[in-house]
């Protein structure tokens, strides 16, 4: 398939779109959420692009924005996502590990997207472009087994970008954006002709540009390209179906603000008709994935704070899927559904039933008072003990590895006491050391790679903890009760003056220690509810390690 003779006309030479994409680039490059947006988006595509990143790379770069965090977690708690079952999700590890990593980078960037271009005076008309472009991407999710294209994610996310250029020319180009809109209402051209004479390159072509150096990999970048007017032929290729799944969905949306009532049928039997050989789907049939979208999209509406019933394209879009208005969400929709806030369970009893018994830390006295989190004892609480749960309902699953168990209780820890990192560190038994194994925080590959200890040398604080079971707290590394116990590796490769030690314990023996700390003396308080729930999270990773034994 190429791209229709009319576009190839209109778009300027190699060199001058090239150049033209340049200037708006530069242009862009200056309002300051835009490096933001590139940088987030970039990083999530080097993550999905590596051989050697995978789930804690993911989960690493979404919970640094603590606002995404929590729309995702809230987005696939919802039916939406939530259909696959397996209890509620409170971690991001586990929403991978029950989702799968594809599910997740897509709902990341959906997020991602719409929350750097929300915030603007044409706010209204954005949310409706993008209320439009997600629901071409629920389409082509839902018609992805019609056009033979097997990866669901993939068919939304190359939808969602169909239309890119388009939706960042409306948010970065307000007037231009306007001016073209006025232009092809009252001339009739094609905003392919009128966006290269107003911008000096295609709305197509200025997404392409972007999603290239964003780092979407070229059979995405295919999809954005228009499909030629006329009958589409059959798809011999993956991207050629991928791109026809973008086509059908987009032009689907473009049809349904602009057709009147009357002639809906017909445009619908027109659409399917020119997709038959590509993506083979009937009237009727679409009439139920349109319906099946529509209510998909409302779920993502309401995390993301969008009322579908003040949007036109939603109304439209309700009437074309035989609804009788925008649909909202129940109550018994909530999408806190199944993340309690106060029923955690009696975490000390949990503890004493643990093979593991309690020991005073090393350093006695009350810490300094830090900065520690911004949030309460109980959100604190209720974190640690969704997380408890999390790994609870992973536990009784089989087919759930071992190392994304253990994610989602270094998660849990890490997001629930606003630690600056955690680590987990397992026993290399022919060597007889304890190696750092993953972690979360900021660089945290590097600290990773700090530990690699000896478990044979002087007894400082890390062997101590591991010898006697002790959960120990640091303080402050500096204080001369303390500061010849902490080793010169220590010293030498991690900065942070503050850290905790939970020894992992089983059948006697160390077999590995999750260590969290924060940059600041005295930064690190325990109240006894909290420690009681952290040390519950390592009694689960002692019991996981026992099962895959």
């Amino acid at each position: 398939m190429k791209p229709s003779d009319e576009h190839e006309q209109f778009e300027p030479g190699r060199e001058a779109r090239h150049n033209a994409l340049n200037v708006l680039l530069r242009r862009m490059q200056t309002e300051s959420d835009f490096p933001a947006l590139s940088e987030a988006i970039g990083e999530i595509n080097r993550i999905a692009s590596s051989d050697r990143e995978g789930v804690n790379e993911l989960s690493n770069t979404i919970l640094r924005d603590f606002a995404l965090t929590n729309k995702l977690l809230k987005l696939v708690n919802v039916a939406f996502y939530n259909q696959v079952g397996g209890g509620s999700i409170s971690t991001i590890s586990r929403a991978v590990v029950i989702l799968g990593f594809n599910a997740v980078r897509s709902i990341a960037l959906s997020l991602i997207l719409f929350d750097n271009l929300e915030n603007k005076e044409h706010a209204q008309q954005l949310k409706e472009e993008f209320v439009k472009v997600l629901y071409a991407g629920m389409l082509a999710r839902e018609m992805a087994g019609k056009a033979q294209v097997k990866d669901v994610e993939e068919a939304f996310i190359g939808a969602m970008l169909h239309n890119l250029g388009r939706m960042l020319a409306m948010f970065y180009f307000p007037d231009e954006a306007a001016a073209i809109r006025q232009r092809v209402a009252s001339e009739g051209l094609s905003d392919s002709k009128v966006s290269t004479e107003v911008l000096g390159v295609s709305f197509e072509n200025l997404g392409v540009g972007i999603a290239r150096s964003w780092g979407f990999p070229d059979q995405l970048v295919q999809t954005m390209k228009k499909l030629p007017d006329g009958k589409v032929r059959k798809c011999t290729s993956h991207v050629d179906r991928l791109r026809a799944l973008a086509g059908f969905s987009n032009e689907l949306c473009e049809v349904i603000l602009k057709t009147p009532d009357a002639d809906r049928s017909k445009v619908l039997a027109k659409l399917t008709t020119r997709f038959g050989d590509s993506v083979p789907v009937t009237v009727e049939q679409l009439s139920g994935l349109m319906e099946k979208s529509m209510l998909d999209i409302a779920q993502f509406a309401l995390v993301v704070n969008v009322n579908l019933k003040h949007s036109d394209f939603a109304r439209q879009a309700s009437k074309w899927a035989g609804m009788a208005a925008a649909p909202g969400v129940s109550p018994a929709q909530d999408v806190n559904a199944g993340l309690s806030q106060d029923e955690a369970p009696d975490a000390r009893a949990v503890l004493d039933a643990s093979v593991l018994h309690e020991h005073a830390p090393i350093l006695d006295g009350e810490p300094e008072a830090g900065d520690q989190s911004q949030r309460t004892p109980a959100e604190s609480q209720s974190i640690l003990t969704s997380g408890l749960q999390d790994v609870g309902n992973s536990l009784i699953d089989d087919t759930i590895p071992i190392n994304d168990i253990l994610r989602m209780i270094l998660e849990a820890m890490y997001t629930g006491m606003g630690f600056a990192h955690v680590v987990l560190c397992i026993k290399d038994g022919p060597h007889n050391t304890m190696r750092g194994k993953f972690g979360f925080g900021d660089d945290v590959q590097d600290l990773v790679k700090a530990f690699g200890f000896s478990l044979s040398g002087q007894p400082d604080v890390f062997l101590v903890a591991l010898q006697n079971n002790a959960d120990i707290l640091i303080t402050d590394i500096d204080d001369p009760k303390i500061a010849t116990r902490i080793p010169a590796w220590y010293r030498q490769h991690v900065p942070a003056r503050t850290f905790v030690l939970f020894p992992i314990i089983v059948k006697g023996k160390p077999i590995g220690l999750i260590y969290a700390d924060r940059p600041q003396p005295g930064d690190i308080t325990i109240p006894e509810k909290e420690l009681s729930l952290l040390k519950s999270l390592r009694n689960q990773a002692v019991l996981a390690i026992r099962q895959s034994l």
